[in-house]
């Protein structure tokens, strides 16, 4: 018996390509959220929109000491939880239909230095935050201007099934408040096998230049002419 495949698999699958799309389009928004923030008058407390985003870090906060910010906060992360087969009819061999379900982390905290809030507890302060945050997440992702995240003929819906509150394992009894709203997205999307055509879309490509697996470059490309190749 011989091997029948020829074709190295180096390449994303579509589930990948979609949590790496969700990352640097966050990303791409909440800097502009930033901007934003800081050019209107009203809003008092512009750190708040002053917003890091991370890949596959389940504890970016451990990562992100700074000797010119000691608060790394608030911050979110994209990870990629499951995919699954779409029974539904209208798949083929090549072209099989998933649904994909991806959690974004918002994540605050209530212990600021500058907390101008004294009224509220640390706890309350960071869960007040966190759902802040979330608001703000779910209003990029469910913008009509992503309704297919850029990825028309891959992606065939998106939504939010839930959000959800957390405290991190092990910071229960931490000096410090860390509070987490779990945001649960759907992608009902196509996924091909290597034998199949891919589908070209229009690229958004970030790079993680940090250690940690921070997003804070975009590159924005329309060139297919690699896909063809």
């Amino acid at each position: 018996m011989t091997s029948q495949i020829t074709t190295l698999f180096d390449m994303q699958d579509n589930a990948e390509k979609i949590r790496d799309r969700i990352a640097a389009i966050l990303k791409l928004e909440l800097d502009n959220q930033k901007i934003l923030a800081e050019n209107n008058q009203y809003t008092e407390n512009k750190k708040d929109f002053d917003i890091k985003v991370y890949l596959e870090n389940s504890r970016p906060w451990e990562l992100t000491s700074d000797s010119a910010d000691k608060n790394p906060f608030p911050l979110i992360n994209v990870g990629l939880h499951e995919t699954r087969e779409d029974m539904s009819p209208g798949s083929t061999v090549c072209n099989v239909k998933y649904i994909g379900t991806f959690y974004i982390d918002c994540c605050a905290c209530g212990n600021f230095n500058e907390n101008q809030d004294n009224y509220m507890s640390d706890d309350s302060l960071s869960t007040f935050k966190a759902w802040q945050l979330a608001r703000i997440v779910r209003g990029i992702l469910m913008s009509g201007h992503y309704a297919y995240l850029g990825m028309q003929r891959v992606v065939r819906r998106r939504r939010i099934t839930k959000i959800s509150t957390l405290i991190p394992s092990g910071l229960q009894d931490a000096a410090i408040s860390i509070t987490i709203c779990r945001i649960f997205f759907e992608v009902d999307f196509h996924e091909t096998s290597s034998e199949a055509q891919g589908v070209n879309f229009d690229e958004m490509i970030f790079t993680a230049t940090s250690h940690n697996g921070e997003v804070n470059l975009i590159n924005i490309s329309h060139d297919y002419t690699k896909n063809k190749e």
